[in-house]
Formats: C-alpha cells, sequence, structure tokens
C-alpha cells in the first residue's frame, strides 16, 4: 500500500508519547494506523540508526533480562530536536492515518 506516512515519521511520532525498542515500534504502528502500516525490522533499525546519527533520537540499554537470555534490550527516546522535529511531522499528518496519541 503506498502511504505518505514514511518509516521515520512512524517512528518519530511514536515516540511522542515515551521510549520504546525496536520491536515495540513496529507493533505500536501497526496498532496506530489499525494495521494499515506494517513497517519491518529491515526498514525500522537502520532509520532508528540514521535518527540517531542525526540527534533527534537517543538510545540506551535496559536491564538485561531473563528472557533474552540475559541480554538488555535497546530503548529509544526522542531528544529534544527530536520531539520538536516529532510534533512538526504529527502537525504534517494530523486526521491522516495515525490516531491520537493517547488512543492506545
Amino acid at each position: 500500500m503506498d502511504t505518505p506516512l514514511s518509516t521515520r515519521t512512524a517512528i518519530l511520532t511514536v515516540l511522542v508519547q515515551d521510549r520504546s525498542f525496536g520491536l515495540e515500534i513496529i507493533e505500536k504502528v501497526r496498532a496506530r494506523t489499525e494495521g494499515k502500516i506494517v513497517l519491518d525490522e529491515g526498514s525500522v533499525y537502520p532509520a532508528l540508526k540514521a535518527l540517531e546519527r542525526e540527534g533527534l533520537v537517543r538510545s540506551f540499554e535496559g536491564e538485561p533480562l531473563a528472557e533474552r537470555g540475559g541480554r538488555p534490550r535497546r530503548y529509544y527516546e526522542l531528544t529534544g530536536e527530536g520531539r520538536r522535529a516529532a510534533l512538526e511531522q504529527k502537525r504534517a499528518v494530523s486526521g491522516g492515518l495515525l490516531r491520537p496519541v493517547g488512543a492506545f
């Protein structure tokens, strides 16, 4: 499906609400677009790395998890500049595919 919402915009919009890890971002985009947009790992992780290089997102490791063999998840959150960019993107697509942030 051809949509005006890029992977980058979807990630920024999801991270406005709270920090998240990669697979959770994928699921939140799917839920918030009611299945109209389904991102895959092959696009999300490179986009997260690019956003981090641009200073819009920062990442950090969470606590080690037994269900991950003791490995921590990598979480992503918006920087101040990232929040401004996300809110700008959100205004640009408002009324489009994404439901309001509190609509989970």
